[in-house]
This record gives structure tokens, C-alpha cells and sequence, in this order.
């Protein structure tokens, strides 16, 4: 009898084995990054809630695909998951346009993750018509421009500036302020500031630290304000293709996340507010020039939405613009 046991656990012990699979995750960041260890916290809690049976493998810094090319490999298979930033996805989703901008989710009164969960099941019901699931993901806080030699308080101060921008919608808002929207990839941001190509960029405290542009901008303008979503995806061929055990168990881990990311990239942004302050200079925008950019921008979100007719993309938006209320 003890060797018939032995026998059965060996057995169930190979079909656990068989069923186990790891997924290539393309992460967008480097492994210093505040999303990147989000994610890997994300993986490591996947990996125990299946038992071992799902594991991702993330390569991170755009090793697999390049951020731009995310959605699109995702979608075709070419990856399984990884990650997708809303403003290199705003222009074939056009629902996510209004996550890609500045202000474009509530940071208090609901607080971020309450919004996030709000609008989670239309957000996903986007994505998959467009050939993935969307598990978790966070906005960027603290979103401000790095400038190589002032602040940009007023939208005085924005006028006839070259801002490096990361989407259409956040190069209309740079336009909207009297500034001149630059294109540019992440790879050759540091070379552009230092040379005066650009004299400010659209960033985050914490991808500015982890790419050291403090160095050669040493002043950034903190708006306050969230937006730009970066969303976890997993092809949706692929996660249908799970044991519902499974499903169940990721979608459990990934809505536990969305909240937890929510505090750690604002906390994590605050924390890189008073690192680039031992180097460079920092400017909190007060009530009034808060209020001036929204003012001025506050057009291109009605824009965005106009362009948005697919119903659960609308009902996002039309949570997302209570708050903006």
C-alpha cells in the first residue's frame, strides 16, 4: 500500500509538473524602477497562489520589445504578457487617451486605487477588443517636467519652450500651455537635455532618478497630478487557454495589486521628489497654477472623449471625467 501511495504522489507530482508553465513577460522599465519590482512582486505572488503552476519571467528595460511595439507582440502572441504605458497605446485605443494625460486620474476624493477600481472592468473590456487582458496596473504621480535651467510654474513660463513628450494627447497639452511638443524615445532623453535639443521633458520623479536626468536637468516642476497609466497584459488566447483554478487565482492577485500599486508608485514618487532634491531643485505647482493647467488643458480631455464611441471605453471616460469635476 505505502509503495501504491508513493506511486500516486510521484504521478500527480508529474501532471502538477507537466501543467507548469512560465511566461516571457516584456517589461517596459529598468529593474530599478518602481513598476519593474511591482511586477516581480505581482510574479512572485502569482507563482504561489498557483502553486508553482504559473510563473513570469520578466525581462525588463524593453529587452523583448520595445515599449512602442508592446501592445502590438502582446496581442499577436509574439510575447504572452508584459507591460503597456497609455500614451504609446492612446493612438489604437483611443479610450486610453484620457489615463495618458496629466490629471487625467484623481490623486484624493476617491483616491487613486478607487478610481482604478472603478473603471477596472471597462478598462479590461477595452483591451480585449484588442487581443489581451489587462490584470493590474498604475498611474505615474507626482508627474511634472525635468528642465535644464528653470521651473515652469505659470503657463507664462511654458511659452516657445521644446518639451519632450510621451504621447499625442500629452503633446496637445504641452501645445495647450504655449510650449513646442518634441517627440523623442526614452533612449536618447539624457543626450537631448544635456545638448539643448529639449530644454524640459514630461517625466516622472522616479524614472528621472533611475535614469539619472538629474544630471543634466536639475530642476523639475511637480504638478501633483496622476496619469499615464502603465497596465499588466497578458494575451487573451493565452489566458483563456488556463485552468479557471488558475484565472481565478491570478485575477484574485491582480485586483489585490491595483491598490497596493497605487501606494507604492506614489510613495515611491515622493520618495524620488526628495532624491532629487539632495542634487537638484524641486517646485510643488501651488492651488492657482494647478488650477491654471487644468483650465488650459481641460479641452483636450472633451476632445478625447469625443473621439471615443465603443461603450465600455465611454463609460471609463465617463467615470474618469466625474472626477475631473
Amino acid at each position: 500500500m505505502k509503495a501504491y501511495l508513493t506511486s500516486l504522489a510521484i504521478l500527480a507530482f508529474a501532471a502538477t509538473a507537466a501543467r507548469a508553465e512560465t511566461f516571457q513577460f516584456a517589461g517596459a522599465f529598468n529593474d530599478k524602477d518602481q513598476f519593474t519590482i511591482l511586477a516581480r512582486e505581482w510574479a512572485d505572488k502569482v507563482k504561489t497562489a498557483t502553486n508553482g503552476a504559473v510563473t513570469f519571467d520578466i525581462v525588463s528595460n524593453g529587452a523583448l520589445v520595445p515599449l512602442p511595439e508592446a501592445l502590438d507582440s502582446i496581442s499577436l502572441g509574439v510575447v504572452p504578457a508584459g507591460m503597456v504605458v497609455a500614451s504609446f497605446v492612446s493612438g489604437t485605443i483611443p479610450a486610453m487617451g484620457y489615463a495618458e494625460m496629466i490629471d487625467g486620474l484623481p490623486v484624493e476624493n476617491p483616491s487613486t486605487g478607487e478610481a482604478m477600481k472603478a473603471i477596472w472592468d471597462n478598462l479590461d473590456a477595452v483591451f480585449n477588443q484588442h487581443g489581451v487582458t489587462a490584470l493590474f496596473g498604475a498611474p505615474a504621480y507626482a508627474s511634472g517636467l525635468v528642465c535644464r535651467k528653470d521651473f515652469l510654474k505659470a503657463k507664462a513660463d511654458w511659452t516657445g519652450k521644446k518639451i519632450r513628450t510621451a504621447g499625442r494627447w500629452q503633446a496637445q497639452q504641452v501645445a495647450a500651455m504655449g510650449a513646442v511638443p518634441m517627440p523623442l524615445p526614452p533612449s536618447e532623453l539624457y543626450v537631448a537635455l544635456q545638448n539643448g535639443v529639449v530644454d524640459c521633458a514630461l517625466m516622472t520623479p522616479t524614472v528621472t532618478i533611475s535614469t539619472r536626468l538629474y544630471e543634466v536637468a536639475p530642476f523639475y516642476t511637480n504638478t501633483e497630478m496622476a496619469g499615464n497609466i502603465t497596465t499588466i497584459v497578458m494575451n487573451l488566447d493565452v489566458w483563456k487557454k488556463l485552468p479557471e483554478a488558475q484565472r481565478t487565482a491570478i485575477r484574485k492577485v491582480s485586483d489585490e495589486m491595483i491598490q497596493t500599486a497605487s501606494t507604492a508608485m506614489r510613495e515611491s514618487a515622493q520618495n524620488g521628489l526628495v532624491e532629487f532634491a539632495k542634487t537638484g531643485k524641486v517646485y510643488q505647482l501651488n492651488a492657482a497654477e494647478q488650477a491654471e493647467f487644468a483650465k488650459t488643458t481641460g479641452p483636450i480631455f472633451d476632445k478625447v472623449a469625443a473621439n471615443v464611441k465603443d461603450a465600455p471605453g465611454t463609460a471609463m471616460i465617463k467615470t474618469l471625467s466625474s472626477y475631473r469635476k
